[in-house]
């Protein structure tokens, strides 16, 4: 076996293909568009390469292909969580411990020798605005979109070669049965008075602007969260902004203010890509017609089932004051209502954080998914 650090077109594409190997008899996992992953690793079209590092390798035994891992290296991510540390992620192996450590000794090797890294984290996608974190319990549906998936071995590979639990995180499902809007909604609306705040849609006229006040809220409360988050760039907001409107109904972006329009939280609610895109399996061609799929995809997206609250984000003054619930009540409202939505799942919030659990049971979530973040000291 040999683990060779991907420099070439031909390598990268390995890269790409290798998890429609690992999950092929997998009914639950879902095809990524090759392109996708493409632009995540251009180094010309990923803002994290504006202040990031990373390289990705594979492991080839003869002509096949094996294995992968990315690691990178972030310096606002060490900068402002005040470490020292190098993350992997993209893992895919065949379940065989042997090629499990050689990807991870080999990435670990480069973190510690050559970017002077003491310490190995992850998975993480580039850094934690990206996708991360291990499914470790719930592989009995298919992920929604950025939720990340993978073979229930993979936990032992890590947990072999010396990786150690962070921290968990769990994902909330909602659905018609647990539907709580009778119960909650006078309950909102006597909070939401007393205490001064509305919520409203984003402005589509003033969608940059709306963008801007939910950084701010953002950056507030992400300075209480848990060890491991990081500002977003603004290069990485535009970026998150423009998928934001391909694929979001306005009504499902929700922003709160107080009684004199400055920001106090938001929610941002997408449709299931990944119910959309799944019996595309990874193609979008279709009756060899070149990105006929995609026109597949649209029609889709419209008439999905499923959606993700991918943001709940309240300032820590007004929390235990309705604005959460709120946002979530309006959300489920229109979702249920006017989308059709059968279900939906939040994630992820922090196993620590009792206070959003507390939120998320109260308004009829149940604790869905378990995902875990590692750490090894190098």
């Amino acid at each position: 076996m040999e683990i060779i650090r991907v420099t070439t077109a031909r390598d990268r594409e390995r890269f790409i293909a290798l998890p429609k190997k690992i999950y092929k008899n997998d009914p639950n996992w879902t095809v990524q568009f090759d392109f996708q992953v493409r632009e995540k690793l251009d180094r010309k079209r990923n803002p994290f390469f504006l202040h990031g590092w990373a390289q990705e390798f594979i492991a080839v035994e003869g002509d096949e292909t094996v294995g992968r891992i990315l690691v990178s290296d972030d310096d606002r991510f060490n900068s402002e969580n005040k470490c020292n540390v190098g993350m992997f992620g993209f893992f895919e192996s065949i379940n065989d411990q042997k090629v499990a450590n050689a990807l991870l000794d080999e990435g670990s090797r480069v973190l510690r020798e050559e970017r002077k890294r003491d310490s190995f984290f992850g998975p993480v996608e580039f850094s934690t605005n990206y996708e991360y974190a291990l499914l470790i319990d719930g592989f009995d549906s298919p992920p929604k979109v950025m939720m990340t998936y993978n073979p229930k071995y993979y936990q032992t590979l890590l947990e072999t070669w010396g990786l150690e639990k962070n921290r968990d995180l769990f994902s909330w499902y909602f659905d018609r049965s647990a539907l709580f809007a009778d119960n909650w909604r006078p309950i909102t609306e006597r909070l939401r008075n007393r205490y001064g705040f509305s919520v409203r849609p984003f402005s589509i006229k003033n969608f940059s602007d709306d963008v801007k006040k939910c950084m701010k809220v953002y950056d507030h409360a992400r300075s209480e969260w848990w060890w491991g988050s990081v500002s977003l760039t603004a290069e990485e907001i535009r970026a998150y902004a423009a998928q934001l409107r391909m694929i979001a109904s306005p009504q499902m972006v929700l922003l709160a203010e107080d009684s004199t329009g400055n920001p106090i939280g938001f929610s941002i609610t997408i449709p299931d890509l990944n119910e959309a895109a799944r019996p595309l399996k990874g193609n979008l061609s279709w009756l060899g017609i070149p990105y006929l799929g995609i026109l597949r995809l649209k029609y889709r997206l419209k008439h999905t089932k499923g959606a993700r609250l991918i943001v709940l984000c309240v300032l820590p003054e007004y929390r235990r004051k309705g604005v959460a619930e709120t946002l979530i009540l309006r959300t489920f409202d229109y979702g249920y209502y006017q989308k059709k939505y059968d279900n939906a799942e939040l994630g992820w919030t922090d196993e620590n954080n009792d206070k959003i659990s507390h939120v998320l049971e109260r308004v009829g979530a149940k604790r869905f998914k378990r995902y875990r973040v590692y750490q090894k000291k190098l």
